[in-house]
């Protein structure tokens, strides 16, 4: 009698119990749909530069043709996602662009993003396509070069023009190349000269060289883009009475101070032009850079442009 009174006394107990457990258990349920439920996927519209241009976010390439790509996130959980897009094309048959931006939204909300901007930040890569040696020596006669002279060569190649600016009478001279096989092909070119002593060859992007308070002379054969792009360093970082030649290429709407036709031994014309820093472009970019100015440094390479305008008509 005894152990039938402990075994109702226990399922009583045991009835009372279960369906708190129950609902401990639903609850937990709930708990996890509901965390389900708040996570909410976003709907990116990317307008990039080029209908054929290459598309990447966080890493993963999206595939798609046409100026705009349109895809959906997984679903997110609340808070704040920063994605990462990078865009990559070819304006041109020689120059590869890439432009990164990174954005910030939160799960569940349509985000447009706009690549179609140019950004100091921009990336440039362009085959090497060698300048006859003639033109080069023609670069070198364009910029006066003289014993006092550091020269510097951007997208170098195999370093001809800077060893021609060299054997002119340059004191030194600095070139960068973004191709490892170029770079290696510059220093064996620059040790077989004998010039090793006098000339610097690195490996790297020319982009992120900004110090540039030594040279007295730049030699381009970098395309448009390039040219825009670096613009700014040149304007900031190089002296007064430096001097500036490209092969081919302009400055945007920075308007040379001179330009030669050169006919090459090999065949061909070849158009040099040449610029030079002036008290001019030191006093408008100063201005342009104030606090409540239209600082060149701080907005798009389409902006820039619009500096570049203001100097090119009174710089002659």
């Amino acid at each position: 009698m005894r152990i039938l009174l402990v075994f109702i006394v226990g399922l009583v107990a045991f009835e009372r119990i279960a369906p708190v457990l129950q609902t401990g258990s639903e609850r937990t349920a709930l708990q996890s749909t509901a965390s389900l439920e708040r996570r909410q996927t976003s709907r990116i519209v990317v307008t990039v530069p080029a209908d054929d241009a290459e598309l990447v976010v966080n890493g993963a390439a999206i595939g798609g043709q046409g100026a705009s790509r349109t895809f959906a996130t997984a679903p997110l959980a609340g808070g704040t996602h920063r994605y990462t897009f990078t865009v990559t094309w070819r304006p041109n048959p020689y120059t590869t662009m890439t432009r990164t931006k990174t954005v910030a939204f939160r799960g569940g909300e349509t985000v447009r993003v706009n690549l179609t901007v140019e950004d100091p930040a921009d990336r440039v890569r362009v085959i090497y396509v060698p300048t006859p040696a003639d033109v080069a020596a023609a670069m070198v006669d364009l910029a006066r070069v003289g014993r006092d002279d550091v020269v510097y060569e951007p997208g170098c190649g195999d370093a001809r023009i800077t060893t021609a600016a060299i054997r002119a009478g340059a004191r030194r001279g600095i070139c960068i190349d973004i191709d490892p096989e170029r770079a290696k092909e510059s220093k064996a070119n620059v040790e077989a000269a004998g010039l090793a002593d006098r000339i610097e060859v690195r490996e790297g992007d020319a982009l992120d060289v900004k110090n540039l308070s030594d040279v007295s002379v730049v030699f381009l054969y970098m395309g448009d883009h390039f040219n825009v792009l670096i613009r700014p360093v040149l304007w900031r970082e190089l002296k007064v009475g430096s001097r500036i030649v490209s092969h081919r290429f302009t400055m945007g709407d920075w308007k040379p101070d001179k330009t030669v036709s050169v006919m090459s031994e090999l065949g061909g014309v070849f158009e040099l032009h040449l610029w030079t820093i002036n008290q001019d472009v030191k006093r408008k970019l100063v201005a342009n850079s104030a606090p409540h100015g239209r600082g060149a440094e701080s907005r798009g390479l389409g902006a820039a442009l619009g500096l570049g305008a203001a100097l090119g008509h009174d710089l002659h």
